[in-house]
């Protein structure tokens, strides 16, 4: 797996989450099937259909070793994975603002608080096996627009979610086009795969 890589589950309508950050059905393929995938680096087994399984796998296995780049949102509504980020390696979060004074140092050992999207993308290829996960439509839609970005995955759920968090909210569509590299139909999702070509 390329580079810096966006993985986000999402509705037929553009949207990765509720207004709340709560993803309601995006993720009821994660539950649907029998074949087992356990998460890397987190407490967590996800019950797939056959399907999506060889898909999943091979990403996660893809990520193994990878470190990943998320928003403050993102770190604040998961509660900083409890200290366990997934994927297993270090991860380093975009944001301003110092990390949380409540945590103990074994929490945040996994954390690096970086101020922008550049550094911490960079920091990430030097901690990992240069590759990098992203987590967040926000720090997605800025490696977007400023060159970073490698790879783009969707799960496409046929819901509609009506209103929320886009995925592609703030981007400039003059940045960048789209190859596809796989199409996947599982059980409830369809899985795309599309490598970013960058335009000057």
């Amino acid at each position: 797996m390329p580079g810096v890589v966006a993985s986000f589950c999402m509705s037929l309508d553009g949207f990765v989450a509720r207004p709340d950050d709560s993803v309601g059905p995006l993720f009821d393929w994660y539950t649907a099937g029998d074949v087992e995938i356990p998460m890397i680096g987190y407490p967590l087994t996800f019950r797939v259909a056959p399907a999506s399984a060889g898909y999943l796998r091979a990403y996660l296995d893809s990520v193994r070793h990878s470190a990943f780049v998320c928003g403050r949102r993102v770190f604040e509504y998961t509660h900083g994975w409890g200290g366990r980020p997934p994927g297993g390696g270090k991860a380093f979060v975009v944001t301003h603002r110092p990390p949380p004074t409540d945590w103990s140092e074994e929490n945040l050992a996994p954390f690096t608080f970086c101020p922008d999207v550049e550094s911490a993308i960079e920091r990430a290829k030097a901690a990992g096996d240069g590759t990098v996960g992203v987590s967040g439509p926000a720090i997605a839609q800025q490696c977007l627009n400023l060159g970073l970005l490698d790879e783009l995955r969707i799960d496409l759920v046929p819901v509609f979610l009506g209103e929320g968090v886009r995925y592609f909210d703030h981007i400039d569509p003059g940045k960048a086009g789209l190859e596809r590299l796989e199409v996947v139909e599982g059980e409830g999702v369809t899985h795309l795969r599309y490598r970013v070509r960058h335009r000057s």
